[in-house]
């Protein structure tokens, strides 16, 4: 096995890779060596992309990544905060103001900015979340539709359409809190609400990223629990993956973060309709609660690190030999991603590489030839 089909992944430092770290760095190498995809903290977020300096920070970081094989996703298109920096200043001074025009405005604002930053990077980010945490933070479509449901808004559609009209190939998601952290009954109808409203619509909705930032001990998730909650947005008929995971705050201790690690990487890889994972940052290091799951400042390993590379790395990694049965075939068992496959007979050998995503009825034929 070379590489799995699953998402494995984290959330980068754009400034960090970039500008305070150099090729050799532990944060650049494990970052190659434990991931195969990767999504900037903060640095696609709109007000940032707007700055000439954050963005060509950005790209920098997204060139490196593509460079060094990682898949990037993008985070975010629309997140509509304003007690935290997330949106350019004449789109907050807008949504202040008493402008009764305010709603063309901000329509082609938005409409304008889904555009160019999908645009800018169709064929290189394989995913963009349009909208993040939209259930509670829907400030701009409510300016903009005043009259509809902020779960039911023509505009959230018409966000979609644009980003696929940019770039058809790529996937887009929603990401939201609150999905498998606490119990929050009233929040998880929203978003199933806000799915469906864009099912019906016709609109590109590919999937859901169910954040998961457990901030206390007693918020822990169960295996059984996790997987009621992935069924339940899965029947949706939407990709998940369980994004921004991390442990921290009140009753966490390393112990027992690595068992909550394996908990929740175990339920999700398991289950059909999850189809990846990415802890929102790997080293205390960079990380906005100062305590990632795998590495402490100083670069040793949390107890949690053994948990992730042992299950990514060797359990569900193939590695498999044997010997062809008289028609000179051999059958086994992989998991999705990239293989390489050695034949050697006698002195004669082949190597082929093959990416399989159906192993239930993939075939394979190697021909070895007699010179």
């Amino acid at each position: 096995m070379q590489g799995h089909e699953f998402c494995f992944g984290t959330a980068v430092n754009a400034v960090h890779l970039i500008d305070r770290s150099e090729e050799g760095d532990p944060y650049r190498t494990h970052l190659r060596d434990l991931f195969n995809t990767a999504v900037l903290e903060n640095y696609h977020k709109w007000h940032n992309w707007e700055s000439d300096t954050k963005r060509a920070v950005a790209n920098s970081a997204t060139k490196w990544l593509l460079e060094s094989d990682i898949d990037v996703r993008g985070h975010n298109v629309l997140w509509q905060r304003l007690d935290i920096k997330t949106l350019p200043d004449d789109v907050v001074a807008k949504l202040e103001s008493d402008d009764p025009d305010r709603g063309d405005y901000l329509t082609e604002r938005t409409t304008g900015h889904t555009w160019d930053i999908v645009k800018e990077h169709a064929g290189e980010i394989t995913e963009w979340e349009i909208l993040n945490e939209h259930v509670h933070n829907h400030i701009i479509t409510e300016a903009i539709t005043p009259k509809e449901p902020p779960q039911q808004s023509p505009q959230i559609a018409d966000w979609f359409w644009t980003a696929e009209a940019a770039a058809p190939e790529t996937e887009f998601y929603i990401n939201e809190y609150n999905l498998t952290t606490g119990e929050y009954e009233d929040h998880r109808k929203k978003m199933e609400e806000l799915v469906q409203y864009l099912q019906n619509r016709g609109a590109p909705v590919d999937g859901i990223g169910m954040q998961g930032h457990f901030n206390t001990r007693s918020e822990a998730i169960s295996p059984e629990r996790l997987r009621e909650l992935c069924d339940r947005f899965g029947s949706l008929d939407v990709e998940l993956k369980i994004t921004e995971y991390d442990t921290y705050g009140d009753g966490w201790t390393e112990a027992n973060e690595a068992e909550h690690l394996n908990i929740v990487l175990r339920t999700a890889f398991s289950h059909p309709a999850v189809v990846g994972f990415l802890m929102w940052g790997f080293w205390d290091g960079a990380h906005w609660q100062d305590n990632a799951p795998l590495f402490r400042t100083d670069w040793s390993k949390k107890p949690a690190y053994e948990v992730y590379t042992d299950l990514v790395f060797d359990e569900w990694w193939t590695d498999e030999s044997g010997t062809t049965d008289e028609d000179g075939q051999y059958e086994t068992q992989v998991f999705h991603g990239d293989h390489e496959i050695t034949v050697t007979s006698d002195d004669r050998s082949q190597t082929v590489r093959s990416t399989i995503v159906d192993p239930d009825s993939e075939q394979i034929t190697i021909r070895l030839d007699d010179d």
